[in-house]
């Protein structure tokens, strides 16, 4: 009876000792240019990072109805042979992740009216301007027919940050995958989830070798077999100089991914934006949504993974130094490896985001806030004279 109450007293004002000092240390990272260097080199990491970098089997091609097509930087000629090409194939759907600005009138003619030609719906890819509809980036009208769908992908900082979320609709406006699927298969986002204007988290397949890809000189050999290219959906897009194959890392054309091999610090972009427009086309038709549990839960369940943790820390600390140092510092970091093991193994076997960071942050400096919670209740005792009770201040440990 004794330790039970002690569990819902003791443990449950140190628990909350621990959590408010937890958030205050945040305020102060998060709000003083001194700690800058250090929320800058982990503002962009998160733990289920290495799922994607490290552990993710990535030999598999994907064999859906995604099929990409590397535009390299061939002429406005050269892409309405590729399309008359395509037209033999009988795609169900097309996608240009490609923006003709301004005229060339020596081949816009040729490419019109090989675009017109198309028996299948053709969708257009923008840049959309969220804050001013007059700073879209688009292509001559000349050219567009009436689908069309923003290709914005980057967050606040292309060349730094993360693509690791996307928006169906923003603002009223399709993204490029929505109007996609709503060509390839309308039922697809009357479900829900594919069609409502929030973030949801892209579940990487694999980087641009992980899908079926062919680049100009193949589709325009004779012997290609075009139909393999029937009912499905082709996304035309910059895939690198050459052969996509052998593209250069450095083109400015690519984004960072959690494919990223090296997790922080300098490195650099590794998938082109066609690539991650299939990946999440490869997330719907597999229904591989990502379950984001959200911080508030996050929260709560580390306040109760905490608070029964606590036992077992102050019976350590209680014991003595060699004890809480050695046998303490020992179960800290298994526990701490333990939480990062099992939020992975969570993403990967049931698709749930559970982000580790603030329960390890809590495992590693649990031994500094014991210590730092028996001063506070030596100076409520000593300096302000309440009448504090507590195991902290007997000279049992």
């Amino acid at each position: 009876m004794k330790r039970i109450r002690r569990f819902f007293t003791e443990y449950l004002f140190l628990n909350l000792f621990i959590f408010c000092n937890v958030g205050i240390l945040s305020f102060f990272v998060l709000n003083f240019s001194f700690f800058d260097p250090f929320t800058e080199a982990f503002k962009d990491f998160t733990l289920t990072d290495l799922y994607y970098s490290k552990i993710k089997n990535r030999n598999y091609i994907y064999d859906g109805p995604v099929v990409l097509i590397n535009v390299e930087n061939r002429s406005r000629e050269a892409l309405s042979f590729l399309l008359q090409r395509i037209e033999e194939g009988k795609p169900r759907v097309v996608g240009l992740d490609v923006i003709f600005r301004d005229r060339q009138a020596d081949a816009d003619s040729l490419l019109r009216n090989a675009l017109k030609a198309l028996s299948m719906p053709v969708v257009y890819g923008y840049v959309a301007d969220f804050d001013s509809a007059a700073g879209a980036i688009k292509s001559h009208s000349y050219f567009t027919g009436p689908e069309q769908g923003y290709v914005n992908l980057q967050g606040h900082d292309k060349e730094n940050t993360t693509v690791r979320y996307y928006y169906p609709v923003f603002q009223k406006q399709r993204a490029f995958t929505t109007a996609l699927l709503h060509e390839y298969d309308a039922g697809l986002l009357q479900k829900g989830e594919w069609a409502k204007e929030k973030p949801h988290e892209i579940h990487y397949w694999g980087n641009l070798a992980n899908f079926r890809y062919h680049n100009f000189e193949e589709i325009m050999n004779p012997l290609f077999d075009l139909s393999q290219f029937q009912d499905k959906i082709l996304i035309l897009g910059y895939l690198g100089s050459g052969l996509g194959r052998n593209a250069s890392r450095l083109d400015e054309d690519k984004l960072f991914t959690p494919l990223n091999e090296q997790l922080s610090g300098r490195s650099y972009p590794d998938m082109y934006g066609s690539v991650i427009h299939a990946n999440i086309l490869r997330m719907i038709f597999d229904k591989d949504l990502i379950k984001v549990v959200p911080f508030w839960r996050v929260l709560f369940v580390s306040f109760i993974i905490v608070w029964f943790f606590l036992p077992v820390m102050c019976g350590l600390f209680f014991k003595g130094d060699v004890w809480f140092n050695a046998v303490g510092t020992a179960i800290q970091l298994l526990g701490s490896i333990l939480v990062v093991f099992l939020s992975v193994l969570l993403y990967r076997y049931t698709n749930t985001k559970f982000d580790p960071g603030l329960l390890t942050t809590v495992l590693v400096l649990l031994p500094t806030f014991i210590n730092l919670y028996e001063a506070f209740l030596l100076f409520l005792k000593e300096k302000l004279k309440l009448p504090i009770q507590s195991r902290f201040l007997t000279q049992e440990h």
